[in-house]
């Protein structure tokens, strides 16, 4: 279903051009200067090479610029507890001369500048075949837009660049940002008009990856919105320096509505053509299974994504030499992943003055499907709260999401598996929360919990003060733990939060149910940091949601419902599906109901969206996003979409430890420094508003 991919390095003249890959061509090597791309042969490794920089944007750094730029310090993700991400918290570390800043800044005009030169080659081009050559003029422009929708977003005002730079210039302006978005809109039409849909195996002309009619109509749905959104919502920020003229008009709603649709043949859409489809179940789209590894079988690559940047498992294909395992390739794989090895069995405060210990081994040793736990980015509480992200009132039957909506579970890792021989003892506890005897329980106290291979860390959503009344919470914790037959981490009671503990292994910055999406068993050894898996930059189930806002926004209540309820349907467990057993463990269900389908109580009628008004619509839908892509880069683009002030509203009231920082201006980032320092003659404009 999937060809491999295979890396084209060729040499340019000047360093800016160096290097390229793609999924879908074989393997070759050149040695040239430009008059390479004067040929059809020479052309096509240059579009190639076009695609290249979303791999540095967003996949491969120690702290990979997507989850900087995308996730840390937004409502959902907050910083993670090994550190590097500091920034997060809104402080002087976010400040121009900060290198996050200034290598995303650079791989997003490194795209451009790459997809300058092909545009120039291919328009002087006289020997490619009319249609192919109509093909890749429309993936050069999709991918011109795509990096300027990017800079755009957390840049604002930027230079505007449309042809190649093969000399020394240092005269380079900020456009207006309301350019930007013209120039997205014009680029992405024009390939929208040029490109076929992919094949129902995302193939455009037989190769897997390129960019398709259906990319370009999700970039162009994204785009109008943020546009409309500008106009509707961002002109009249409580800071007036925040206030955006972004260029939008109410056509861009109509525009975003008529995208959307027809990518996914829904509505007015219907019969466009696209072969873009939902994956049946969330699950399979990420296909890691806690037990045994993942992916399996393998990577998901079917009609449910639009546009992706591509890894190998071949490591010469990553950029990256054989043997060099600790460069190029996908490093996501360690950035949301929670540290379960080596875990002290010990509460603090257990016991109100003393801590608690169950032991000397959880019997968990780092491998391959525990990953390697960097934890850049860790999620903040209110995704696990009881009227949190998942919370009853995003349910039209007001059940609470953990009951009904399974994309809690399938996005995460609940359970681990002891590799190892534990040292954990059933033991007779008491504090000011209660009491456990474990002969009530069958259990000889001084025997071992559990074995190898046996459930060893559970996590879960569960709220223990609401288990026990009396006691602190940390008894309570203690208590729930004496319990259990396993190390048990129930997420809302999690007791060290402040920034002093932040390496705490109790601490919500350290330990917490793993991101499921970028696992990867298929590395030579756990401390492989080179990793896989493909991201999925845009998929289906995200321009479906996009679709169901802009219905909601036109105030067609019912169709919007009818587009949500797509997604909800799938997000819903299915009659005989088994539920986790947290379904009535600690989530409140009844066993009864283990196996029954939530496919009713997921879907929502035009009534219950239409009885929101305009704040409300934008956070509900703001959050279905959430559920749907959380960890997968969009989170800051959506929050800003709507403008400063929500912004910094839904990171206030969510995210603990931006909240004393975050300011108006942080909806933008810093220009960086270094580009500043090069320009001759100055921008009189040279710097965003606050830095």
């Amino acid at each position: 279903m999937k060809n491999h991919i295979k890396h084209i390095a060729f040499t340019g003249i000047i360093a800016l051009f160096m290097g390229s890959c793609s999924d879908f061509l074989d393997e070759k090597g050149y040695n040239t200067d430009y008059t390479y791309y004067e040929t059809t042969e020479g052309l096509e490794t240059l579009v190639v090479a076009c695609y290249q920089n979303g791999r540095g944007m967003f996949s491969t750094s120690n702290t990979p610029s997507g989850i900087a730029f995308q996730e840390i310090g937004t409502d959902l993700y907050t910083i993670g507890g090994d550190g590097s991400t500091d920034f997060g918290l809104y402080t002087s570390a976010m400040n121009p001369s900060n290198e996050t800043f200034s290598s995303f800044w650079t791989d997003c005009y490194n795209g451009v500048a790459r997809a300058n030169l092909g545009l120039k080659y291919l328009y002087a081009n006289n020997t490619m075949a009319e249609s192919l050559k109509n093909i890749r003029e429309g993936e050069l422009l999709f991918l011109r837009a795509y990096y300027y929708y990017v800079l755009a977003v957390h840049y604002g005002s930027c230079p505007l660049i449309l042809e190649p730079v093969d000399e020394p210039k240092f005269d380079f302006a900020r456009a207006p940002q309301k350019d930007i978005w013209d120039q997205i809109v014009s680029d992405a039409t024009k390939a929208w008009e040029l490109l076929p849909w992919a094949d129902a195996n995302g193939n455009v002309t037989n190769d897997y990856g390129r960019a398709s009619k259906g990319a370009a109509g999700h970039l162009l749905t994204k785009a109008h919105l943020f546009r409309y959104c500008g106009f509707k919502y961002v002109s009249s920020q409580s800071d007036s320096n925040m206030n955006e003229d972004r260029g939008g008009s109410d056509g861009d709603l109509d525009k975003a509505i008529q995208y959307a649709s027809a990518v996914c043949n829904f509505g007015t859409g219907a019969g466009s053509g696209s072969n873009h489809a939902l994956a049946e179940n969330f699950a399979d789209l990420w296909r890691f299974d806690p037990k045994t590894g993942g992916p399996t079988p393998g990577d998901y690559a079917g009609p449910e994504v639009l546009f992706s940047i591509q890894f190998s498992t071949d490591h010469f294909y990553n950029n990256q030499a054989p043997s060099a395992t600790n460069s190029g390739g996908n490093w996501l794989h360690m950035m949301f992943t929670s540290q379960v090895e080596g875990m002290p069995m010990v509460t603090v405060n257990g016991k109100g003055t003393e801590n608690v210990s169950l032991g000397t081994s959880m019997g968990i040793g780092r491998n391959l499907i525990t990953g390697r736990p960097w934890r850049r980015t860790s999620p903040t509480p209110y995704l696990y709260a009881e009227d949190g992200l998942y919370g009853p009132q995003y349910y039209a039957e007001g059940k609470a999401g953990k009951l009904i909506d399974s994309r809690l579970y399938k996005s995460h890792v609940w359970v681990y598996y002891a590799n190892q021989v534990p040292n954990t003892t059933w033991i007779s506890f008491e504090n000011a929360a209660g009491s456990f005897n474990p002969a009530n329980i069958g259990k000889e106290e001084g025997t071992q919990r559990y074995e190898k291979g046996d459930t060893a860390v559970v996590f879960s959503v569960e709220n223990i003060d609401k288990r026990f009344t009396n006691g602190t919470t940390s008894e309570k914790l203690a208590l729930s733990r004496a319990m259990s037959p396993f190390w048990y981490i129930p997420m809302p009671s999690i007791t060290r939060t402040n920034l002093g503990n932040r390496g705490n292994r109790d601490g919500i910055t350290n330990t917490f149910p793993t991101l499921i999406k970028y696992l990867d068993s298929r590395r030579g050894s756990a401390d492989y940091q080179a990793g896989f898996r493909d991201y999925f930059c845009y998929r289906l189930g995200e321009t479906y949601i996009l679709l169901a806002e802009a219905l909601a926004m036109k105030g067609d209540y019912d169709g919007s419902a009818a587009a949500l309820n797509i997604i909800r349907e799938r997000a819903a467990w299915k009659e005989g599906e088994e539920k986790y057993t947290h379904f009535y463990l600690f989530d409140g269900g009844n066993p009864a109901d283990f196996t029954k389908s939530t496919v009713e109580d997921m879907k929502v009628n035009g009534a219950f969206i239409s009885a929101m008004n305009d704040q409300q619509r934008l956070v509900f839908f703001a959050d279905e996003s959430g559920r749907e892509t959380e960890g997968e880069l969009h989170r800051f683009e959506n929050l800003v979409r709507n403008g400063a002030d929500f912004f910094v509203k839904m990171v206030k009231e969510r995210n603990y430890y931006a909240e004393p920082n975050i300011k108006p201006f942080h909806r933008f980032r810093p220009i960086p420094q270094k580009h500043i320092d090069r320009l001759d003659p100055a921008d009189p404009n040279p710097q965003n508003y606050g830095y």
